[in-house]
């Protein structure tokens, strides 16, 4: 039985372990997207100060300088609009790393809690082995008490 214990320990530790290594990972790749977030934002506001930079305030322009214009406007419009995107896909994806990172919170903690019921099963099952050798001593003891008389 002993050994029955010390195997589910050793299996309850690797798994505790493979799911805090698959926790850790999911972490960082949170911080990752977070990262990536904060980077698409800032590049978002830098393209709004652009558009306002390069607003036409009264100006008067010839045909080709308002063509030229019109296609930079629309580049900018696009690029912020891709930027956007990208934004919100890495949301989506923070978020989506958020649920698992949640999960494997609760798996860690299951596996802990198995972990430490096999150990207290494993300290029992060690004390009562202990117990039982110490009978057999004292009993062999006394077995050879009984023979000197």
């Amino acid at each position: 039985m002993l050994l029955k214990y010390k195997a589910l320990v050793g299996r309850s530790e690797q798994r505790l372990q493979s799911g805090l290594r698959r926790l850790t990972a999911e972490r960082r790749r949170l911080a990752g997207i977070r990262d990536q977030c904060s980077r698409l934002q800032g590049e978002i506001e830098v393209q709004q100060q652009l558009a306002k930079a390069g607003e036409l305030a009264g100006m008067a322009l010839d045909r080709q300088q308002l063509f030229g214009w019109l296609r930079r406007n629309a580049a900018d419009r696009r690029r912020s609009q891709a930027l956007r995107l990208e934004l919100r896909q890495q949301q989506e994806n923070g978020t989506e790393c958020e649920q698992k990172i949640g999960v494997e919170q609760v798996l860690c903690r299951r596996l802990e809690d198995r972990l430490e019921r096999y150990r207290k099963l494993l300290a029992a099952e060690r004390r009562k082995l202990r117990l039982r050798q110490f009978e057999i001593e004292e009993c062999e003891l006394e077995e050879r008490m009984s023979w000197s008389k």
